[in-house]
């Protein structure tokens, strides 16, 4: 049996509606609107002052069926917490926005299941573009991507992807870390990894065994441990580095999160950061000057930043540049990061 229709629902005002008020053909209004056609100036007018008293509003379906574009582009996330992430999507959207596009903002909580039903539902909607950012893509999602609207990968790729991508140079990152921790005397230095699934943990941890040679500084049994970037890997981490034969002097962690749970770990098993031991994390997440439970003393973590607005910024022309040009040739951006020396890293002892 059909329901009533509600009889408190607010009609939409339609072309219709504005011809009836006006007085004039549909098809004037039409032409008046869209701009497209002649319109006499003073009917022109009229039509649009209608449209604005009565509210009048395009149907962005109707537009998309005749432009075949939607004017949106999807944004996913790893994890909406994580507050790397809002100064990247605000890169994006400055420059995505100034095109005219409207962002879908998706979380994927770093769940390839939920990453695909995302990745669906945008489809479903038609959107222009897709930005993935920090994001493990699975075999079914990439299948998807591959036959879908152009898209541009941030932080993150597949081994085989061949598409435009935009990241931090990791391998600089990782240099500026050791060569300040062996300035200061460090040679025990042990690294807390990401998940072994990100291509980003995985050319850290390369760089990471790659400069210790380069300095000639060996890597003990036990120094490299696997964390997955939350914070809760940091304890579990420290507890296994602590119980090395000789401990590690520094502790490089994945991320700041992990870095503040080290260091939390720490000290309340009695040892002081940086006195008895050095942490340094990576991605500047806070522009870590303070932070609230964390016993840090003063200004907060030594941390290297990745230009979090500028890798947006990067990622949303790539991707309009990808738009207009679907045969380009593929675009690789790498981005300079910026070594931030605060209070968790002192000399040796």
């Amino acid at each position: 049996m059909r329901q009533p229709r509600d009889s408190t629902a607010i009609k939409r005002p339609t072309m219709t509606d504005i011809a009836c008020e006006c007085g004039l053909s549909r098809a004037t209004v039409a032409r008046a609107l869209s701009g497209k056609g002649y319109v006499n100036p003073e009917r022109k007018a009229l039509i649009h002052q209608a449209a604005a008293r009565m509210g009048y509003r395009a149907s962005t379906i109707a537009r998309a069926l005749r432009t075949q574009r939607t004017s949106s582009i999807g944004v996913l996330i790893a994890d909406i917490t994580n507050p790397i992430f809002p100064e990247i999507v605000k890169g994006i959207d400055e420059v995505v926005s100034a095109g005219d596009y409207t962002i879908f903002l998706c979380n994927t909580d770093e769940d390839a299941r939920k990453q695909l039903a995302i990745i669906r539902s945008l489809l479903d909607r038609q959107v222009d573009g897709i930005i993935l950012v920090s994001q493990t893509v699975s075999d079914e999602s990439q299948a998807l991507l591959k036959n879908g609207p152009p898209y541009v990968l941030v932080n993150r790729r597949p081994a085989r992807h061949g598409g435009d991508y935009v990241g931090p140079d990791n391998a600089m990152a990782v240099r500026q870390l050791l060569e300040h921790l062996y300035g200061l005397g460090h040679r025990r230095i042990a690294y807390i990894t990401g998940p072994a699934q990100s291509s980003t943990a995985r050319e850290r941890r390369d760089s990471f065994t790659a400069e210790m040679a380069r300095l000639g500084c060996s890597i003990p049994p036990g120094y490299l441990v696997e964390g997955n970037y939350q914070a809760e890997s940091g304890r579990r981490a420290a507890e296994a580095l602590l119980a090395c034969t000789p401990r590690p002097t520094a502790i490089l962690a994945a991320n700041d999160f992990v870095a503040l749970e080290v260091i939390s770990f720490l000290h309340e098993h009695g040892l002081q950061v940086p006195e008895d031991m050095s942490v340094t994390g990576f991605d500047d997440a806070f522009k870590m000057r303070f932070s609230g439970r964390y016993p840090l003393p003063a200004q907060g973590l030594t941390t290297v930043d990745q230009p979090k607005r500028e890798l947006g910024r990067s990622a949303g022309n790539a991707l309009l540049a990808r738009m207009a040009r679907p045969d380009a040739p593929v675009r690789t951006i790498i981005l300079p990061t910026t070594l931030n020396i605060r209070d968790t890293t002192a000399p040796a002892g």
